[in-house]
């Protein structure tokens, strides 16, 4: 009796294995030396991990430095006769000449105590860029850095795979393509005896196609 039944079509493909994303680490510093690196390629690494160190002495000097002027202008500022110059100002007990002078001396120390501050913020952001950091997990793919070099800003220093996770992509015949769909069954042969077949699915299909 004539029935209707589905039948599977089967077509190959070839392709090749590549990372399903791949993120460069860079140094955000310029001009310090690496002292240390962490890893390796091959190493899995977990988000947040330091991966590689960069010289921080000069920064923490200068930090140090940033420290003392802020304690000096936050001194300056609360200086007793700049309080008592604020309290007789309205009294007539000073001439204008000697409020305004204070008023003056004390808007510029505020002005020393807030660029302090903002040196101190400026190279504790520096001081923690020091340490590359991983931004996700995954595994280090390429590594450039090494000890002894100079940082530089943007310079790739770490290749990450996010995830440990790859991919095939399957490059097909264009009577093929009009075929596949996301979602389908994609089984793919790998010469290790061990795990002869990989099994999985489409993904997606190349928006360029």
């Amino acid at each position: 009796q004539p029935e209707l039944q589905n039948w599977k079509q089967n077509f190959t493909a070839n392709g090749n294995i590549a990372a399903w994303q791949e993120v460069v680490i860079g140094s955000e510093l310029s001009g310090q030396r690496i002292t240390k690196v962490n890893v390796n390629v091959g190493d899995s690494v977990q988000r947040g991990q330091v991966l590689a160190e960069i010289n921080s002495e000069s920064i923490r000097a200068e930090l140090a430095t940033a420290k003392a002027n802020y304690a000096e202008a936050k001194a300056v500022l609360a200086d007793a006769n700049n309080q008592r110059i604020q309290q007789l100002k309205n009294t007539g007990a000073i001439s204008q000449q000697e409020t305004t002078k204070y008023l003056t001396s004390q808007s510029t120390a505020q002005a020393r105590l807030d660029a302090a501050k903002a040196q101190i913020d400026s190279n504790q952001l520096r001081l923690t860029q020091t340490q590359v950091i991983a931004p996700d997990h995954g595994v280090i793919s390429a590594r450039t850095a090494t000890v002894g070099s100079l940082a530089q800003t943007g310079q790739e220093l770490f290749r990450l795979i996010r995830d440990n996770r790859l991919e095939w992509r399957a490059e097909v015949t264009s009577t093929d393509l009009y075929k596949l769909k996301q979602g389908m069954t994609a089984q793919i042969t790998s010469p290790d005896p061990a795990q002869p077949t990989i099994k999985g699915i489409v993904r997606m299909i190349a928006p360029v196609i």
